[in-house]
């Protein structure tokens, strides 16, 4: 079993492609191209936590999609996740991978001030928390703005389809690009 992330599919969501200049005709081609990618990266025994904003269009979309995916999916709340059917099991989370301390959320954990996030972003003491504990973060939320942020003070990944050809990435590419990071490559 493996372990594989992703975040923002925005299933559904068909002013997506313009608004971040998906490659994709309309929603139905990027639903496939969504699911066919996830498909083509995991295995039936791996788990993929999806950080935040999986589906538009309520549980319907949700549960027209889901099954069609391999693997077992955890979802993270993301700011877009009202309503739509992911059962979300949390807002962030810490994990380990390998021997590396991770914090994990939607937003970016450094995000202060964001319209329509406030109740995603965390006070300075978790910040701290995060800071202090953590070897990296992942995060989505930000699309295709940035592939790895060092705006904080330890580098935050972007786990968004729109960076990530939009397929899921496996622990150890996470793992190599953060110790690649760190010795400046």
């Amino acid at each position: 079993m493996r372990r594989a992330w992703t975040s923002d599919m925005h299933v559904g969501h068909g002013n997506i492609i313009e608004y971040a200049g998906r490659p994709f005709r309309d929603a139905a081609h990027m639903n496939k191209r969504l699911v066919d990618g996830a498909n083509e990266r995991l295995l039936d025994g791996d788990t993929c936590v999806h950080v935040g904003d999986f589906c538009f269009g309520g549980r319907k979309v949700f549960n027209e999609f889901c099954p069609k995916l391999r693997g077992n999916w955890v979802f993270v709340r993301g700011n877009h996740d009202q309503n739509n059917g992911a059962k979300t099991v949390c807002d962030w989370m810490f994990t380990r991978m390998s021997h590396f301390t991770v914090f994990v959320s939607h937003v970016p954990y450094f995000y202060r001030h964001e319209e329509g996030t406030a109740k995603f972003l965390l006070s300075e003491a978790m910040i701290a928390e995060v800071e202090a504990r953590c070897d990296f973060a992942i995060c989505g939320h930000v699309h295709d703005e940035w592939d790895v942020s060092d705006e904080g003070e330890i580098p935050c990944f972007n786990g968004s389809v729109d960076v990530r050809k939009f397929r899921p990435i496996f622990d150890n590419v996470i793992v190599c690009a953060y110790n690649k990071f760190k010795n400046g490559n």
